[in-house]
């Protein structure tokens, strides 16, 4: 009868051991299950996204070397479909993206930089820490876009750079009102007539006509990947790329492409 009592113990204890040893088990096996599954989707995800971009490069390639990707986007900048395997469809949305202030002086040069810093500063000191309607970026050309930029960040700008408030104001109408005039898109010399109409000096012309670009090349491409043409998207991805004017076999190339994330 004492042996019995005293078997019961290490019986317990035996169930209990085990008990615990195959929570844990299970335990490790679910983690990597979990991380099996992780990786996978990372996986999926990574060649998803890359495979999206190298085919939105394609066709961008594929466009005329003298076609002004600009004058035949929609205002919402829709712009493509792609019909996926599996039926899933792939929304292409282009947007012009020069209109919003570099931040990122790294790679511009000695003759642009000065002008491109005061700019930074002027931006900070009129719209303080939310920064200009037209936002701040970190890659492309130092130019704004005529096109696009805002009028207050045309002003703005222009009196960084001139430190003269009339000759700002003369410059920043003078492009809005030729924008207007030609169905909201700068006119080719746009730049020129606002530089003439604001008198300016020789050194200051040039350093406005470095600063304000009629012909951008930074873009913002975005994808959204649905399974129909309604509802919400199952996955977004995004980046800037520039696409030159000029006839080359790389007429464009990707400076970011990351997943953006759904709404």
């Amino acid at each position: 009868m004492r042996a019995h009592a005293f078997a019961l113990p290490i019986v317990l204890v035996l169930v209990v051991v085990v008990g615990l040893m195959s929570a844990i088990m299970l335990e490790r096996q679910s983690a990597q299950r979990h991380t099996t599954q992780r990786q996978l989707g990372w996986y999926q995800e990574h060649h998803a996204r890359l495979g999206l971009q190298e085919a939105i490069e394609a066709w961008i390639k594929a466009l005329p070397s003298s076609l002004d990707l600009g004058t035949v986007l929609p205002p919402d900048g829709h712009f493509l479909d792609l019909k996926l395997r599996g039926g899933n469809l792939a929304v292409v949305s282009l947007l012009e993206r020069q209109n919003a202030v570099l931040i990122d002086l790294a790679a511009v040069g000695t003759v642009s930089f000065d002008d491109a810093a005061a700019v930074i500063q002027a931006c900070d000191a009129v719209f303080g820490p939310d920064g200009p309607p037209d936002g701040y970026r970190s890659v492309g050309p130092v130019a704004l876009s005529a096109h696009t930029a805002s009028p207050e960040l045309i002003e703005v700008a222009a009196q960084a750079i001139t430190q003269d408030a009339a000759i700002a104001k003369a410059f920043a109408s003078s492009l809005i009102a030729d924008r207007e005039a030609n169905g909201g898109r700068s006119s080719a010399n746009a730049i020129g007539y606002a530089i003439a109409d604001a008198s300016a000096e020789p050194d200051i012309r040039s350093r406005l006509s470095r600063m304000f670009t009629v012909r951008p090349t930074l873009y913002y491409a975005t994808v959204e990947l649905r399974s129909s043409t309604v509802g919400p998207a199952a996955a977004r991805y995004g980046g800037y790329f520039v696409i030159s004017n000029r006839s080359s076999s790389d007429r464009t190339a990707f400076l970011t492409w990351e997943n953006i994330g759904v709404e």
